[in-house]
């Protein structure tokens, strides 16, 4: 399996996991009365595991291979084996706290988790939901419009597409990134650095990912302006060494493939 959890998962309804969810944080809003605001999320962490016992594990691993790559991520609080909580002592709640969690759930494949906040004056939380089961997130479609299937272009859409068959759409860039320089050989093959230009003069060195002598490769998990940043990879591209970008977009449903610039340039 290419997603194992260290304890066994139970699924709850939203009803059930709310009524979970109302307790932890009832305990929650007492702990930041008593500690306040500044420690560590940890502290918030370890103090919730110790009012509820056997119920709660702290930092339940989720171990994600495929192939070769193997990475560890880790819930803060998972309570009654079935109902995920992610700590925060941060300013406020962003996106990217809620990201994280949809993507806890994505891979446990729980329906229902929250978040909760311990670094501003009152304690903020928020339900996160999500609606795709994993069997979902790997369906998709593969569009290879503007694609060119010779040697670099077919080994970058076997190790992507293989990856996504595994694990599905839905998880982050950086997760997927991470795990396509591995399996492209890792950091010390792919990473090198690319000349940058301004008007025939070199004014410095980019680091990019290669995926041969001539090609970079970008991934990205946007949902629009496409067009707006496919255009700035032209006038990167225009404006480093390279020959092309073979360039993945992945999203829910839907994986696209594009390359850009179609050989040395002029």
């Amino acid at each position: 399996m290419p997603v194992t959890t260290s304890i066994p998962i139970h699924h709850f309804s939203q009803d059930d996991f709310g009524k979970v969810a109302y307790e932890v944080v009832g305990h929650a809003f007492k702990i930041h009365g008593s500690l306040g605001k500044i420690f560590h999320e940890s502290v918030y962490r370890s103090t919730l595991h110790q009012i509820l016992g056997d119920r709660s594990v702290e930092e339940m691993r989720i171990l994600l291979t495929h192939q070769s790559f193997a990475k560890e991520l880790f819930v803060d609080l998972v309570v009654d084996c079935g109902c995920p909580f992610e700590l925060k002592a941060a300013a406020g709640l962003t996106a990217a706290h809620e990201s994280q969690l949809i993507q806890y759930l994505m891979l446990t494949g729980l329906s229902h988790g929250k978040l909760i906040n311990f670094g501003a004056e009152q304690v903020e939380h928020k339900f996160v939901n999500c609606l795709e089961s994993p069997e979902q997130r790997r369906q998709f479609r593969v569009d290879r419009h503007d694609w060119i299937n010779d040697i670099a272009g077919c080994r970058f859409e076997d190790v992507v597409v293989s990856l996504l068959r595994d694990w599905g759409t839905g998880l982050t860039r950086s997760l997927y990134h991470e795990a396509v320089v591995a399996l492209l050989g890792g950091e010390d093959r792919c990473r090198r650095f690319t000349q940058a230009h301004w008007q025939g003069t070199v004014t410095g060195r980019q680091p990019v990912d290669m995926i041969d002598d001539v090609a970079a490769f970008e991934i990205t998990c946007k949902r629009r302006d496409l067009e707006s940043y496919e255009s700035h990879l032209m006038r990167f591209l225009t404006n480093t060494t390279l020959e092309a970008i073979l360039w993945v977009n992945i999203v829910s449903g839907c994986v696209r493939f594009k390359r850009i610039g179609n050989g040395a340039k002029t």
